[in-house]
């Protein structure tokens, strides 16, 4: 029979759908009814027109155990094989294939005319045609063999085939969040669709809608895009690249393999090698969160580790100074295994093999202690460094000058007779002198015009009268702040400082603060509802939840009476638990699960079973970005233990559930990247 599903897909999708639906036949055959409606909820996202999968879940739904061959048989599906037989790879219409069964020889297809071919798969392609040009590379499997760049192009089809189904649904999603106003969540479904299919037109017109009518040039990239005819990726063999979504997925790869590198070396104890390869990251990721924060914890373990490792050290060497030399041994080889680079103990190991007891380690500058603020300024500089600043020697300095030899010459200049000197220096200093005198008369004479205001000196009563008459025109002006300002400068000192400050008492009056706003009828709603919400929770001992909605009730408004009481109590209880409430709010998960565990045991409470809940929960979130979902639904299992009728937890569990035995693919992708952690 006929593919009963969408016509318009290909031949490869429908083949997939079909295997997968014959899966869930025997799941549902099998009596695992869970995973057999995961199963059909995929197939029904993958074509939304597969009616077996529909009529299987209401089959499903209506039975109460396991369905039976004769009760399924009727559902089981067909779709006709390629025209062309090709291997079983989704991919294996692409160049590389030494199977190519039923088409001519290569050699043979290498002198004819490729030039109406490419214009076909040109033209399809252009026109979004993207299942007729899949079904024709099939056909065509010698000649994508022999011409990569027919190849690329039919892979980029293949690709907009298989992410069609879901970028239909998150445009529907826009369009459905923008009738209802809400511009953000349309944005982003548009986002999501984009980064799927940047090519297609619908995103342009949904976003010029969003734009309006004055929004032209917020939206002029969509209108170009829309406008252009559809990009077609390049047919030149010398330029035939994978398309841009392989160097994403390697970078992908790349991104996983350094922090599987990392977390390797981070669980060898070796925290350096662990922080060396996750900061490669951020060569391809710059804003990599995940390597930020391994990396913050490695820097933080290998700190601990160096004062413990510097702790045990000087352990050593007062026991070696106080005679215990058994002692101090065994201090330094436990520096050695837990910092086997540590060259300080190993010298005093060796030290103890001789026969001599430990030797602290010299300080450092022959022996003087350093200043952790560094020298400070009135310090003479240490004598080695004369040289450096060219200061010559205390006995070069000291040497007669007959003995220095002149630079440029080599010959030693003759020494000056010593009358002569002296009566050169007194000729000197007294002509020195009578300029110093002629210019003190000068002063004197020219000192009014030189300095014209040094002798209009205010008496300090009058500048402080002349302050206080200021503040007052300023106050009439209604600008009784600066006002007051000018009178805060008298001094106490000045008779009119009493004065200053009446006016100060009088004019610096209180500002009252703003009244706020009463909150919106709406606001009011949702505080009385947040409220509630906490006052239960209160009640229950869940304090954790009801010191977060106390909070948020007070930030629509302020708490009074018994909710501020309330309130002030919750936080009290939760003080023995700050710790632990700070490793979550830290993403240190793994590191927080024993301690939880213990409390637990000792004085167990809501908050810590909600802690460990919403702690598994997020490391399964995290083990499913890491493309690991077996980890994953472990601890979504963990969780689950602890509470009952989490959907959203109970959705995880389904999907992990679906890839253990299954590579991720493209709607694993999409999933995984918009699944928030607690």
């Amino acid at each position: 029979m006929n593919y009963p599903g969408n016509p318009a897909l290909g031949t490869d999708v429908k083949q997939r759908i079909v295997a997968t639906f014959t899966q869930t036949l025997d799941l549902a055959i099998a009596g695992n009814r869970q995973e057999a409606l995961l199963g059909c909820d995929f197939v029904l996202r993958m074509d939304s027109q597969f009616e077996p999968a529909r009529r299987l879940q209401e089959r499903i739904h209506a039975s109460s155990g396991a369905l039976s061959h004769e009760a399924l048989a009727d559902l089981s599906p067909t779709v006709a094989a390629a025209p062309t037989a090709v291997a079983d790879d989704d991919l294996g219409f692409l160049p590389g294939l030494d199977d190519l069964d039923g088409v001519e020889p290569l050699s043979d297809f290498v002198a004819a005319d490729r030039g109406g071919l490419r214009d076909e798969f040109e033209q399809l392609f252009a026109e979004g045609r993207y299942d007729e040009l899949v079904s024709r590379a099939h056909q065509e499997s010698a000649a994508l063999a022999s011409e990569p760049s027919l190849g690329q192009l039919a892979m980029a089809a293949q690709e907009k085939l298989e992410s069609a189904p879901y970028v239909a649904k998150f445009l529907a999603a826009a369009r459905a969040a923008l009738a209802a106003g809400q511009a953000a969540e349309a944005e982003r479904q548009l986002e999501k669709a984009r980064s799927l299919d940047p090519d297609n037109r619908e995103i342009g017109e949904i976003a010029r809608s969003m734009a309006g009518p004055g929004g032209a040039d917020e939206a002029s990239f969509f209108t170009l895009e829309s406008a252009a005819p559809t990009a077609l990726p390049s047919l030149e063999p010398t330029s035939a690249a994978p398309p841009a979504q392989s160097y994403a997925s390697e970078g992908d790869r790349r991104i996983a393999q350094l922090l599987a590198e990392g977390d390797a070396a981070f669980d060898r104890g070796d925290p350096q090698a662990a922080i060396d390869s996750w900061s490669r990251i951020f060569l391809i990721d710059i804003d990599h969160d995940e390597a930020a924060r391994r990396i913050e914890r490695a820097r933080r373990l290998k700190a601990e580790s160096e004062r413990q490792v510097e702790e045990v050290f000087h352990d050593g060497l007062s026991s070696g100074e106080a005679g215990d030399l058994v002692a101090a041994r065994r201090a330094f080889e436990r520096v050695l295994e837990l910092q086997p680079t540590h060259l300080a103990a190993r010298e005093q190991l060796q030290l103890l093999d001789a026969g001599q007891a430990p030797a602290p380690r010299p300080p450092a500058h022959g022996g003087e202690a350093l200043d952790p603020l560094g020298p400070s300024f009135d310090s003479a500089p240490p004598a080695d460094l004369k040289e450096e600043i060219l200061v010559p020697p205390e006995e070069a300095a000291d040497q007669p000058r007959r003995e220095r030899k002149d630079r440029t010459t080599g010959a030693v200049p003759a020494a000056p007779a010593p009358a002569r000197a002296k009566r050169t220096f007194v000729l000197v200093g007294a002509g020195v002198l009578t300029l110093v005198l002629v210019g003190a008369w000068l002063l004197f004479q020219n000192w009014d015009q030189l300095f014209p205001n040094s002798d209009n000196e205010v008496p300090a009563q009058a500048s402080s009268a002349d302050a206080i008459e200021r503040a007052k025109k300023l106050q009439e002006q209604g600008k009784a702040a600066i006002a007051v300002a000018q009178l805060k400068r008298i001094p106490p000192t000045d008779p009119l400082y009493a004065q200053a400050q009446e006016l100060i008492k009088t004019w610096d009056v209180p500002v009252a603060p703003p009244e706020a706003e009463a909150p919106s009828p709406e606001q009011a709603a949702l505080r009385d509802q947040v409220l509630d919400q906490a006052r239960e929770a209160y009640t229950s001992r869940a304090y954790l939840l009801a010191a977060e909605r106390f909070k948020q009730g007070a930030g629509i408004a302020p708490l009074e009476g018994t909710d501020a009481e309330l309130f002030e109590d919750a936080k009290k209880q939760l003080l023995p638990i700050t710790t632990q409430i700070q490793l979550f709010r830290d993403h240190e998960w793994d590191l927080l699960l024993p301690q939880l565990w213990r409390l637990r045991e000792s004085s167990p409470s809501p908050d810590i079973d909600r802690m460990l809940i919403e702690s598994y929960y997020d490391l399964g979130v995290r083990e499913l970005q890491r493309t690991n979902p077996t980890k994953a639904l472990e601890d979504f299992r963990e969780a689950a233990k602890l509470v009952q009728g989490d959907a959203d937890l109970q959705r995880n569990i389904e999907f992990a559930q679906a890839y253990q035995k299954r590579e991720p693919d493209l709607l694993y992708r999409i999933y995984v990247k918009y699944l928030k952690v607690r």
